[in-house]
């Protein structure tokens, strides 16, 4: 197997655990996959990147106001294709928004240091409104297609994955092996975030959502 969008290569993995495992067996693959989906749902938000800008990716969504989309949990922006919505919910998308008619927020987040950051809202601009209700009752009436996720991994996102890479790398020596070892391939990220890791990743954490503990 291979990593699934993971925050740490598994060189990077295996050099900062000093453990070894069978070439082929795909185990470390696994840990640094499943500890990077591990910090994906404690922070409530994915640092790897959805679409790219030659194959963009669509996500739906309704207004927050009439003005402002916020974008949620899991959702974040690093840039716009296309701008489109449903304007009487009849699922065709016949309005496309030009960029002048609407703004980025964080204003600012991509240039930002020590890191570029997403962006989690657009506010359309020049008095327009988004429908907010149709008598359809339809949902998902704003369509956003660009690439989703952040512009880079923090460095201290990638030293969390390492931790908890680290601890899981710990449990081949769990009694009995009934955690797993490199025979059986039975390994799992822990439940609890270690505590290390949490303070790395606690300025991370979108306000919108509740991480794992």
């Amino acid at each position: 197997m291979s990593i699934t969008n993971g925050y740490l290569t598994a060189k990077e993995a295996q050099e900062y655990t000093g453990r070894q495992f069978a070439d082929g067996s795909g185990i470390l693959d696994d840990v640094v996959s499943s500890c990077s989906r591990m910090i994906d749902r404690h922070c409530g938000r994915h640092f790897y990147q959805a679409g790219t800008v030659a194959d963009p990716v669509a996500r739906y969504f309704d207004a927050t106001t009439p003005s402002l989309l916020k974008l949620g949990p899991f959702n974040d922006l690093v840039s716009v294709d296309e701008l489109v919505s449903d304007d009487n919910g009849d699922g065709v998308y016949e309005t496309t928004w030009s960029s002048t008619n609407y703004q980025l927020g964080p204003v600012g987040a991509a240039s930002r240091a020590p890191f570029a950051e997403p962006f989690t809202e657009i506010r359309l601009l020049n008095s327009y409104d988004f429908e907010m209700h149709v008598t359809s009752g339809r949902t998902g009436l704003i369509a956003v297609t660009g690439v989703w996720g952040w512009p880079d991994v923090p460095v201290d996102v990638k030293q969390a994955c390492r931790i908890l890479v680290a601890e899981v790398a710990k449990l081949q020596d769990a009694p009995f092996g009934v955690a797993g070892n490199d025979l059986t391939g039975v390994m799992y990220a822990p439940r609890q975030m270690p505590s290390a890791a949490k303070r790395l990743l606690a300025p991370f954490v979108h306000p919108g959502h509740v991480g794992i503990g």
